[in-house]
């Protein structure tokens, strides 16, 4: 196979690339947000939709909801990113505009019903939808099926569904902020090539990456073996397995991304899952959430530290790398890299973003 160009230096650096990535890619389809674990009845949480601060809720009835971030009265933002809970209403800090959780007006001080219509000035409603505990959001106008989408854009998620992430909580978070360009990490997550020379401990784990390959060609499951039943560095955690857990999934590895931010990495004790958020063509924050069974997480002997000091110790050798490229392209000698048969993934995943990006 000759030699294919990667994508360019003003994929990576120039701000009207980003910002028609804003417009057709994160604002026209669906986003991973959150889990939903995160959202007690009563609860909020606000998501940065690449600049586009979107507020999600949960009703007392248990119901999602999805909003702008934004009051009706005179735009005041109404929640920080800090949000997570609260005493079932939502009050702007500016004059004080008060909404139910499910965007409804409900109190609008200093002006009484003549004044205000409130049954027309409820909270712009945002899209929401929830898979397995997933929530994505969408802030398009007129937002694409998500069934359909979904299966377009996460069809290696699908194929692991039977791991039954909507059982499975959250028991341990970690906030990375990455100076490189989303599409940096999400190709370097498609590629193993590195993996000898950046990733020692891993390629002790998953014998497989030593050949340079990001996955095993002789499984048609999508996944590898791994030492052990847990993302560590024996391969091993004291952990139990996630419920049903059986068979080949005791003691493999599967990996799946969700077009076009998140991650989602499987062993036979945890799933990772990896929000990208990208905030400029030069920084990326990465949230990322350590599942396990609700009874693993409610044991007081529960500890997740195996598993999330091997996982973070990979993630910044992968963050290094994807930072010195972010340098590198930087350089005006670089147009393009080159990519490889192994770095097939790599190469479908790039042909379509230059679709997307062409159809704009």
């Amino acid at each position: 196979m000759p030699l294919e160009p990667s994508l360019g230096r003003d994929d990576y650096l120039a701000p009207e690339v980003f910002e028609h990535e804003r417009q057709v890619i994160f604002h026209r389809g669906w986003y991973l947000a959150l889990r939903a674990d995160a959202l007690e009845p009563g609860g909020r949480s606000v998501v940065d939709v690449v600049g586009d601060s979107v507020l999600v809720t949960r009703s007392l009835d248990g119901a999602l909801h999805a909003f702008a971030n934004t009051c009706r009265h005179r735009g005041a933002r109404l929640c920080d990113e800090s949000a997570r809970s609260g005493q079932g209403s939502l009050m702007c800090p500016y004059h004080a505009w008060t909404y139910a959780l499910d965007g409804r007006l409900i109190s609008t001080p200093h002006l009484d019903t003549s004044d205000a219509d409130r049954a027309e000035l409820g909270l712009w409603r945002v899209g929401v939808a929830e898979w397995e505990g997933f929530v994505f959001v969408s802030v398009a106008a007129d937002p694409p099926p998500f069934e359909a989408w979904l299966a377009a854009n996460a069809p290696e998620l699908l194929k692991i569904e039977r791991f039954g992430f909507h059982g499975l909580v959250t028991g341990a978070r970690t906030v990375s902020v990455v100076q490189a360009n989303w599409k940096v990490l999400v190709e370097n997550y498609l590629e193993c090539l590195h993996c000898t020379r950046v990733h020692p401990e891993l390629v002790d784990l998953i014998p497989t990456y030593r050949s340079g390959w990001s996955y095993d060609p002789d499984r048609p499951d999508g996944g590898v073996q791994i030492g052990g039943d847990s993302f560590s560095h024996s391969g091993r955690s004291g952990l139990p397995l996630l419920p049903g857990v059986e068979g080949v999934d005791v003691d493999s590895y599967f990996g799946a991304t969700v077009f076009p931010n998140g991650f989602v990495d499987v062993t036979g004790t945890s799933a990772i899952i990896s929000f990208l958020h990208p905030r400029s063509p030069g920084r990326t924050d990465v949230v990322t959430e350590y599942l396990f069974a609700p009874d693993t997480v409610a044991d007081e002997r529960f500890d997740p530290s195996q598993i999330v000091e091997f996982s973070e110790l990979v993630a910044a050798q992968d963050y290094g790398v994807c930072e010195r490229v972010q340098l590198g392209v930087a350089s005006s000698r670089f147009t393009t890299g080159v990519l490889s048969d192994k770095d097939d993934l790599v190469i479908d995943w790039d042909r379509r973003y230059r679709r997307i990006m062409g159809e704009g």
